[in-house]
Parts: C-alpha cells; sequence; structure tokens
C-alpha cells in the first residue's frame, strides 16, 4: 500500500482523538464540513447560563480596562493592542473548561497571557490586513475578516505561532466561508441589539458571541457535537 493510502486511511478513523491538530486540520480542509449555525448560537447561550456572574463579570471588567486605557495617549492604544487578544480569547477558554466539566475559577479568563505574544502579533497583522483589504473596495477586508475569526483559538489551544494559526483559520473557514459569513453577520446583528439596549445587553451578547464562536471551533475540528 503506497504512504498516501496509508495517511488516508489514518486520517478516516472515527477516532479524531488519536489525530494531532495539523492532521484534524487538513482532513477537515480536504473533506469539508458541516457549519451548524444555529446550534452553536444556542449551545452558546447555554454555557453563558451555567455562570452568567462570572461572564458578565469579565465582559464589564474588560470594558472598564478598554475605557481606562482610552484615557491615556499612545501608551493607551499600544497597550489595547497587547491585551485585546489574550482577553478576547478568555470567553473560549472559560467556555471550554464549563462545556467539559472542568473545574474553573474567574481567573481562567486571563490564561490567554500565557501566550500574549503571538496572540499579540496574531491580532496585529489579522488588522493590518483586513484594513488594507478594506481600502481595496472593501470586499477583500470582508472576506479576510470572516477568515481569520478562528486565529487566537488555533494560537492558544493548539499551540500554533500567529502565521500558521492564519493560514489554518483562512484555509478552513474558506472551505465553508459563505456559512461563516453568515454566523458572523449574526452575531453583530447580535451585538448590535445588545447596544440599543443602552449598551447593557452587551455584557450578554459580547460573551455568548466569544463562547459561538469556540463551540464552533470545537465542533469543527473536535468533533464535540451538540
Amino acid at each position: 500500500m503506497q504512504e498516501d493510502d496509508i495517511l488516508d486511511d489514518f486520517l478516516n478513523e472515527d477516532d479524531s482523538d488519536l489525530l494531532s491538530f495539523e492532521q484534524r486540520i487538513e482532513q477537515k480542509i480536504r473533506d469539508g464540513y458541516e457549519f451548524r449555525m444555529g446550534d452553536y448560537i444556542s449551545k452558546a447561550f447555554d454555557i453563558f447560563q451555567q455562570n452568567i456572574g462570572y461572564f458578565i463579570g469579565f465582559a464589564l471588567l474588560y470594558m472598564v480596562i478598554q475605557l481606562a486605557l482610552n484615557f491615556i495617549p499612545f501608551l493607551g492604544s499600544l497597550g489595547a493592542l497587547v491585551i485585546n487578544a489574550p482577553l478576547g480569547v478568555g470567553y473560549a477558554i472559560m467556555a471550554r473548561k464549563i462545556s467539559r466539566d472542568e473545574p474553573y475559577e474567574f481567573g481562567d479568563f486571563f490564561r490567554g497571557f500565557d501566550a500574549v505574544l503571538q496572540l499579540f502579533l496574531g491580532g496585529l497583522i489579522v488588522g493590518i490586513f483586513v484594513v488594507i483589504g478594506s481600502v481595496f473596495l472593501i470586499i477583500p477586508g470582508i472576506f479576510l475578516g470572516v477568515c481569520y475569526v478562528f486565529v487566537s483559538l488555533i494560537i492558544y489551544f493548539e499551540n500554533q505561532d500567529f502565521w500558521p494559526a492564519m493560514e489554518y483559520s483562512r484555509r478552513l473557514i474558506t472551505k465553508n466561508w459563505w456559512s461563516v459569513f453568515g454566523f458572523v453577520i449574526i452575531l453583530v446583528l447580535l451585538n448590535f441589539a445588545g447596544a440599543l439596549v443602552l449598551g447593557i445587553g452587551l455584557l450578554v451578547t459580547i460573551p455568548v458571541s466569544g463562547i459561538a464562536i469556540y463551540v464552533a471551533y470545537e465542533d469543527i475540528l473536535e468533533n464535540q457535537r451538540y
């Protein structure tokens, strides 16, 4: 049997836990995957409700930190760039622990700082690419913005450097771009609705959005069905 055939047989094993991240994602890129946005949002609300206090408390703290940084000229903007991705991935870290019935504490929201450099670089380069893409008739910026939705999760959960994480996210999402785009639009509208309620609704919709993105990621790459 040829080596390629052996690899194909291995990649087709039902027990995906035996596969490395690279093998799992290459399998999804090759074979495609089902994107079930309704299930992801529903599960996100379920996870959120399991510890509303933690999620709202962290969202409020995140907003206060951002607001405080806005009052610091230049260094505040730089600080926001550094902390945005590590704090943003906190929703996913907590969602993972809750969905897997693992013990957790409020400090877990800040575990993203364990990979602060790669998360910062990933957020920075993605932001630059999206801005450059937006300059060219906006559409390329939208395309790239959707393609890079999973970058922070791949960096943190799969221990990848920022550039491979960007490439893996882009290749994976391009396989089912329109579905992911629709998902992102729904999350944007959800947060817009949250903002209409004197901004207070964002304390719910922002965490739910972060959780939903993680749930989608977990379903696609780890076959964690809900």
